[in-house]
């Protein structure tokens, strides 16, 4: 199965074989990571490979792989955890290794930071799946198209079957008269503001993400001055499609 496909059948893995995966497709996996686009190529980030030993988790499942998140802190330094990412999450899915983000899983008093210039952002667990990584498109659990978009446009089908935080899908899009899109995030209240909060702008480069494995040759992403603005919302950016 190809990456653009696992969009449409891909699913949050919570359940492994605690047997790592070989040298081979680790360092694979790395190159992946290593070649993998970056939303804005202007912000530094890094990422270690830990085990369980050195998370800290609230979970009553473990992974034998975990990958720790940082990133220089910028504008849009979470979109782009999250869309560099949401790259690997449907590479390894489409390899039928399962993964799953992890807003509950942080280094432990074990780990050593490589990099402590650099912020711990969110953590992805992988591994070999005890369970299937696919699903039938039906199955998901999601908002329909008109609901997330002032015109439902086929071409951001892909951006409905993005995974987010407690499945809280908190983007939203408007179409520009010169062929442009914008992406706005949900404005929770405060108690959600102060728990998926945290991570939703992660979810809107996840969701990005998909966006762009769809239209590699044509998708392009911006920050408008001005942006025109939506009730109940903030702005993310523009892209083309």
């Amino acid at each position: 199965m190809n990456i653009e496909e696992t969009i449409f059948k891909r699913q949050s893995c919570r359940t492994y074989s605690q047997t790592p995966l070989d040298e081979e497709t680790i360092e694979e996996i790395k190159t992946f990571i290593k070649q993998a686009k970056p939303l804005n190529k202007n912000i530094k980030w890094d990422y270690d490979l830990v085990t369980s030993n050195e998370v800290k988790s609230l979970l009553r499942w473990d992974a034998p792989h975990y990958l720790l998140l940082f990133s220089e802190e910028k504008e849009n330094y979470k979109e782009n955890i999250g869309f560099i990412f949401q790259q690997l999450d449907l590479y390894l899915q489409s390899r039928n290794i399962g993964s799953c983000w992890l807003g509950m899983v942080s280094p432990n008093s074990n780990y050593k930071n490589k990099n402590p210039q650099q912020k711990f952002i969110i953590t992805i667990s992988f591994g070999k799946p005890a369970t299937t990584t696919h699903r039938k498109i039906e199955e998901f659990n999601r908002k329909k198209l008109e609901e997330i978009t002032d015109t439902a446009d086929e071409k951001l089908k892909p951006a409905q079957y993005a995974p987010s935080a407690t499945n809280s899908q908190p983007w939203y899009f408007t179409h520009n008269n010169d062929g442009t899109y914008n992406i706005y995030r949900k404005n929770f209240g405060f108690i959600k503001k102060r728990t998926i909060g945290k991570w939703n702008p992660i979810d809107i480069g996840i969701t990005l993400a998909h966006l762009y494995i769809t239209n590699k040759e044509t998708f392009n992403f911006h920050i408008e001055e001005n942006p025109s603005e939506k009730k109940g919302y903030t702005y993310e950016g523009t892209f083309e499609l």
